[in-house]
């Protein structure tokens, strides 16, 4: 039941929740409608009752009268057959084929009644009567006005019939059987005559008490009853007086049974005029009550109809109140799910119920949002800025780089000339050297090559200016590679300090896309779109953090290389400032030599001295320039390890503006994502 109720709206819910209530009213209603109309039917068929039961009084009447001496005519009878034939199949209530109408029905088929087909048929007709009396409802009638009317129309009436019976049936015993020549009624006519008499006056008072009955419980015919007592009364006192005076007081016998029939039968008027109005009395109160009743159903009906009408508006209004807010609510979730939502619109407040409170609820949820969205746009706007700057940065160090990398290509050239330099100076120092020693074992050609020695000695001047110049042009380049080496730390520690602006910048936007996640649980199915951005801002960020550290880690390279070569910069420096000192002392020995040289014929002694000690210098001179030619070697490998490193530095800065072009293209979309939500 409840997963078939989950897959019902709750506006749905709403309008099936009174219906098992108004099912249960309109079964009521049915129910109670029933139970009416069934009073209603039961009322109903007492009129019918009494409307069948007319043409049966005016039978048993008819009958009664024909109760003399002789055979009697049924051709009066005949009309009443026929009327009560026709009532019979307008109506249900009982049926043609029952017993008591057949025996009715029958009687119709004869055209003459003697005695005891009289008396037979007066007792079938009440037995019938009394069928239909309760067929229709009319002895089980609950009211107690008509009840009373009803036990006049149909057992003390019937019992004054009964008793005038009784005493024309003595008349007729009295004029047909043995005593039909006594001038006097007989003992057991006269005992007869006096019970019935009694029985009569007995029936007579009940109907008086019958109409006091009445009166007390219907005070709306008053009057009506009234006149029926009284004249019930005077008729019966009357008719009662005249037995009396015929039966009782004067037993003599008339010469005809005529006189003593017409007095008898003056009864079955007077009782016929009772039931008459007791008939219409019943039938006046049968129909009160019926339309009473009919007038209770209906106003039963029109109040639970009007009850429902109140309850359906009711019903309504309160679904109003709900769906209503369940509604702004809904558009207003579904807003935030489109990703085109107003930040800046609230809902309205609905009260202090269950949707107030997810409204309250729900503008907190668009106030935190909208804080966010703002943090957020303001936090992309600064990765904007980071990552232009960066951007400016990778392309100032990648120029850097560059540079450096032709500057340590100019540097490499430089060092190879000098190299070579140093070769052509070594195998010089080298050939000096043999020919010092030549000239020591050769001291008698000193003379002859005194003109080549000078001749050697300006070359070697010459050379010896062009090595200095060399040197001072591989210091100074040495140096230009130094201060470039400078640039480079200070360029890598800029960037090592943008890299760690990128690290924070990565770590807030990780830090805001965790916060994002957390608001967007707290929302549940609503925030399920923005956890996704939240979620792929926290990528991003890991990304970006995992690209600054490789790009850290390269800095990190780069500078160690850096150092490495400010070292070997720092060492080749050094040895070109010795190279260079070197170089003049050279220089200014080649120009003492000059000197000497002029004086060289008149002091040999001194020249083999001074020999001597050339030779050991040129020893210590080619040493020196093996160990030059070795740092210089060591600063061609050096400068080329540092151009190589300067290119990857290149390389490595072109990523990083890669990078920074990713960070902004990032930042963009964030940028557009942020603003599809209307903040303030």
């Amino acid at each position: 039941m409840m997963s078939l109720l989950s897959k019902i709206s709750i506006r749905t819910r709403l309008l099936l929740f009174p219906l098992p209530l108004i099912f249960s009213l309109l079964i009521l209603l049915g129910l109670l409608v029933e139970s009416q109309n069934q009073t209603l039917n039961f009322s109903s068929k007492e009129s019918v009752g009494l409307t069948i039961l007319k043409p049966l009084s005016l039978a048993y009447r008819e009958g009664l009268r024909r109760l003399k001496i002789g055979q009697e005519s049924t051709s009066e009878l005949q009309p009443i057959f026929n009327e009560f034939k026709k009532e019979l199949e307008q109506t249900d209530i009982i049926a043609p084929d029952t017993e008591e109408v057949v025996k009715f029905e029958n009687y119709s088929k004869l055209k003459e009644f003697d005695q005891n087909t009289s008396l037979q048929f007066l007792n079938d007709t009440q037995e019938l009567i009394l069928k239909i009396g309760d067929l229709s409802n009319l002895i089980l009638d609950p009211e107690v006005d008509s009840y009373y009317q009803m036990e006049i129309v149909l057992f003390r009436v019937p019992s004054i019939y009964q008793n005038i019976a009784i005493l024309k049936a003595m008349v007729r015993d009295e004029y047909l059987g043995s005593n039909a020549n006594a001038k006097s009624l007989s003992s057991a006519s006269v005992t007869k005559a006096v019970i019935t008499v009694s029985n009569i006056e007995l029936a007579c008072k009940e109907i008086a008490k019958s109409y006091d009955k009445s009166v007390k419980s219907n005070q709306k015919y008053e009057t009506e009853i009234s006149e029926s007592k009284e004249l019930a009364r005077r008729s019966c006192d009357s008719y009662l007086t005249e037995l009396k005076n015929t039966f009782l007081a004067n037993p003599i016998k008339p010469a005809t049974s005529e006189s003593l029939f017409v007095t008898i039968h003056k009864g079955t008027e007077i009782a016929g005029t009772i039931q008459e109005r007791s008939n219409v009395l019943l039938e006046k109160m049968i129909q009160d009550r019926v339309e009473l009743l009919t007038w209770k159903r209906n106003f039963n009906i029109i109040l639970v109809i009007l009850s429902l009408a109140v309850s359906s508006i009711f019903v309504f209004l309160i679904f109003r109140s709900i769906n209503d807010p369940l509604y702004q609510v809904l558009v207003k979730i579904d807003e935030l799910s489109s990703g085109e939502a107003d930040l800046t619109s609230a809902l309205p407040e609905f009260g202090n119920n269950e949707i107030g409170k997810i409204s309250i609820s729900i503008n907190q949820f668009l106030q935190n949002l909208n804080q966010i969205m703002n943090q957020l746009k303001m936090s992309v706007s600064e990765s904007e800025k980071v990552s232009n700057k960066l951007k400016k940065d990778a392309i100032s160090v990648s120029d850097n780089a560059t540079s450096l990398a032709s500057v340590s290509e100019e540097s490499a050239a430089s060092l190879e000339e000098l190299t070579t330099s140093f070769e052509i100076m070594f195998e010089f120092i080298t050939n000096e050297t043999k020919n010092i020693v030549k000239i020591t074992e050769e001291m008698g050609t000193i003379k002859t090559s005194i003109v080549n020695i000078e001749n050697a000695l300006i070359q070697l001047t010459e050379l010896s200016s062009q090595s200095t110049e060399l040197a001072n042009s591989g210091n100074i380049s040495i140096k230009n590679t130094d201060t470039t080496m400078t640039e480079i730390r200070s360029v890598t520690k800029e960037i090592t300090g943008i890299v760690d602006l990128i690290t924070e910048i990565s770590e807030r936007t990780n830090l805001l896309a965790l916060n994002a996640s957390i608001e967007a649980a707290r929302a549940g199915d609503a925030g399920m779109g923005f956890a996704v951005v939240a979620e792929e801002i926290s990528k991003l960020a890991d990304k970006t953090q995992a690209s600054v550290k490789s790009i850290k880690k390269l800095i990190e390279k780069s500078h160690l290389v850096v150092n490495d070569g400010s070292n070997y910069v720092l060492e080749a420096v050094k040895s070109l400032s010795e190279i260079v000192g070197q170089s003049n002392r050279m220089n200014d020995a080649v120009n003492h030599l000059k000197d000497e040289m002029t004086t060289q014929t008149n002091s040999l002694l001194s020249v083999t001295n001074e020999l001597n000690g050339l030779e050991e210098m040129a020893k210590t001179i080619e040493l020196s320039s093996r160990e030059q030619k070795k740092a210089s070697e060591d600063m061609v490998n050096t400068v080329n390890t540092l151009s190589g490193s300067a290119q990857e530095l290149a390389s490595n800065s072109e990523d990083l503006n890669q990078v920074s072009q990713k960070i902004s293209e990032i930042a963009t979309n964030i940028a557009m994502i942020t603003n599809t939500f209307r903040t303030h």
